[in-house]
């Protein structure tokens, strides 16, 4: 087995707000890999929230802490546009001035072996139009064939991901917009009864006002019918879906201590899997993402977050006592 080819880490794009902290995080996390190209956008404050001004102004002064390169471009809002037309718009500025990059929300910790891993995929599937994204999360760990370093997905998924300009040129920030052309996307998938109505309710509530881009992007998934690359085990942590301070999510999320956890990349170079989804996999996720139990219990934390701690530890002990509790 011969050695991996050592590549520089690509582009990153940093999509930060209003929480230095996670920024000043996710700075040296990049320190490690040292990537020559790092575009850093903020959005601009809202003026009903008091002390924001100045939390966003702290972020925009992080930028000029990232001292290993002089190719720092940096996108600044003056005015609040929101999560829909934020991020969406800095994903477009981003691929307007590089061909293929690495895209990561400020509570998206990559390790080093993310970069590895993105720079290898970003590569050798730069011209293979079935791909449409690299993603360091994989939600549970799941892998049918554990002989690969990764497998292929029909998901796409945000917390720390990899594309091309030839991918993000078709994205439509409206694609959520008409509900039967919606409807029929969702129904031509190969999800669960459940992702099937996740995704149909997130699209309505975006029909409704809701100010999120990411369910506009797994549309796009769904009618090209790309795959994404996703490792065998995570290489990217969420570290912000519990935080208080999100903006879609905040509080207690059962699945939150796992998905703080990262894996590891194989430091030696392997055969690519074929080019085929993991459906066994993708089902898998899906159902445990849906199963009621976990569900239940984010919901009871949601409500009393002081028996977080408590929760945890029941749902613990279920996980090796009775697993397919989460599997219903």
């Amino acid at each position: 087995m011969s050695c991996r080819v050592e590549r520089g880490a690509p582009p990153v794009l940093l999509l930060n707000f209003n929480r230095p902290d996670f920024t000043a995080r996710q700075i040296e996390a990049l320190r490690t890999v040292r990537p020559e190209k790092v575009f850093f956008a903020v959005d601009g404050p809202r003026p009903d929230r008091p002390g924001e001004a100045e939390r966003v102004a702290e972020v925009r002064r992080l930028a000029g802490t990232i001292d290993w390169t002089s190719e720092v471009k940096t996108l600044f809002r003056e005015r609040n546009l929101g999560c829909k037309l934020g991020v969406s718009g800095a994903i477009t500025w981003f691929f307007d001035n590089v061909e293929e990059g690495v895209v990561l929300e400020d509570d998206c910790r990559p390790t080093a072996d993310f970069f590895r891993f993105a720079a290898e995929a970003l590569e050798r599937y730069r011209d293979d139009t079935r791909i449409g994204a690299v993603c360091g999360f994989n939600f549970f760990n799941l892998q049918r064939d554990g002989a690969y370093p990764y497998h292929f997905s029909r998901h796409m998924d945000v917390w720390g991901w990899a594309s091309w300009r030839r991918v993000w040129k078709d994205y439509d920030i409206a694609a959520a917009n008409d509900a039967d052309t919606v409807a029929a996307l969702v129904e031509s998938s190969n999800a669960t009864p459940y992702y099937k109505r996740f995704y149909e309710a997130v699209a309505r509530e975006v029909r409704n006002g809701l100010s999120t881009w990411d369910v506009q992007f797994a549309l796009l998934f769904m009618r090209k019918g790309y795959l994404s690359v996703v490792p065998k085990e995570r290489l990217v942590a969420n570290e912000g879906l519990a935080d208080r301070r999100a903006t879609h999510t905040g509080g207690y999320v059962y699945w939150a201590r796992e998905w703080t956890r990262c894996g590891a990349y194989p430091a030696q170079s392997s055969p690519p899997p074929p080019v085929v989804c993991d459906d066994a996999s993708d089902r898998l996720r899906e159902r445990i993402e849906g199963a009621i139990l976990p569900r239940g219990l984010t919901w009871l934390g949601a409500k009393a977050p002081r028996l977080g701690g408590v929760l945890s530890a029941i749902g613990g002990v279920l996980e090796k006592t009775a697993p397919f509790l989460f599997r219903l």
